[in-house]
This record gives structure tokens, sequence and C-alpha cells, in this order.
């Protein structure tokens, strides 16, 4: 058996430990957003549950009137009176359901305003087959502003992932 005062053993146990009180740490990390940054996650994630059901309406109860943001759909920025026009396409085939997958990057909290940075995984999986057709992925930048006791969009910003 090697000596426990083996710089070999000493080493590897103390990387042992490192490692699993950094994996520890992990699911704190990742709890420890303020009731804002929680709120504006959760209308995030609301928003694509707008955007699968196909629900504009819905959807645009999320902007603040005077939005004005740049989404990869567009050539240029655009207003609240534009930005539900790429839902709709989404589901022009009643033979492709539409999915997603968020993965959250940041959340952060400046008092009355949080920014949320996160990828989107879309793909289309045929009704039939169940095999994904066709996917996407964007880089998501939504600012939201509290207005009395929600929030709104009043800027993003959309694109392609580098690669």
């Amino acid at each position: 058996m090697p000596s426990p005062r083996n710089p070999v053993v000493l080493r590897t146990r103390l990387l042992f430990v490192a490692g699993l009180l950094w994996m520890l740490t992990l699911p704190m990390a990742a709890t420890e957003m303020t009731a804002d940054e929680q709120a504006v996650w959760r209308l995030e994630e609301q928003y694509w549950v707008y955007v699968a059901k196909s629900d504009i309406a819905g959807y645009l109860t999320l902007w603040d009137d005077r939005f004005v943001g740049w989404p990869s759909f567009s050539p240029g920025p655009v207003g609240k009176d534009s930005i539900g026009g790429w839902i709709r396409p989404l589901h022009a085939d009643p033979e492709q359901r539409f999915e997603y997958t968020l993965e959250q990057q940041a959340v952060r909290s400046f008092g009355e305003v949080v920014v949320a940075h996160y990828l989107v995984r879309e793909r289309w999986v045929s009704v039939k087959t169940g095999q994904v057709t066709r996917s996407e992925s964007s880089r998501i930048t939504h600012t939201w502003k509290k207005r009395g006791d929600g929030w709104v969009i009043i800027t993003g910003m959309s694109s392609v992932p580098c690669r």
C-alpha cells in the first residue's frame, strides 16, 4: 500500500477533493439567481411556450410598446409591430412538429433591468416518422424592464451561434 505521505498520493487526493468540491458548488451556482432573474427566466421559458403554441397574442404581451431590437430574421432593427411575424411559418407544415430546447447562458439583474442570454435549439420532427427533419440554433439576448408588477422586453438581438 502506498504511503499517505507519498507526493503522488497526496496530489491525487488533493485533486479528488478539489474536484468533488467543484462539483458540489455547480448546483448552488445555478440556483443563485435573484428573484428578479428567476422571474425573467420564467418569462423567457413562457416566451417559447407561446412560440410552440403559435400564440402570437400571448407572445406580444411580453413586449414593451416601444420595443426596438434586431432579430436574426430581419436585415435591420424592428419594433413590436413586426416582432411576431416569424412564428406562424414555424408551424406552416402540418406534417412537421416544432420542438425546442433552451440553454441558459447568463441572466443578470441591474435593478429595474434584467438581461438574459441563452441558446435555443429548434427542430422540426416528422409527425409520421418521429425523425428530425430540420434543426437550427440561435443565440438570444433580451433586455427586460420592470413595469408595475411584471417585466417586458425592451430590446433584444438574435443571431446564429458562433462556429
